[in-house]
């Protein structure tokens, strides 16, 4: 009887494990193409526009110019 829990026990270890490397390779898969990593430069761009806009000076110079914030984004 051991036998057989040792078995189906191997068996489901086996099943989870190619699931788990299954999902994890498509997971890594969408930014190896040129265009997903495109979309990945373009968003840490903006999200680094974004915190500088938010630095203390910036805020400071904001306040003084009545709230002006609209940058034209860089292409």
């Amino acid at each position: 009887m051991t036998e057989v829990f040792v078995v189906v026990g191997l068996l489901l270890a086996t099943v989870v494990t190619l699931v788990v490397k299954l999902t994890l390779k498509e997971r890594r898969g969408r930014t190896d193409n040129f265009e997903g990593q495109e979309i990945e430069r373009h968003h840490s761009a903006e999200i680094r526009n974004i915190r500088a806009a938010n630095t203390s000076v910036a805020v400071h110079n904001r306040f003084f110019d009545g709230g002006n914030d609209y940058r034209p984004g860089k292409r």
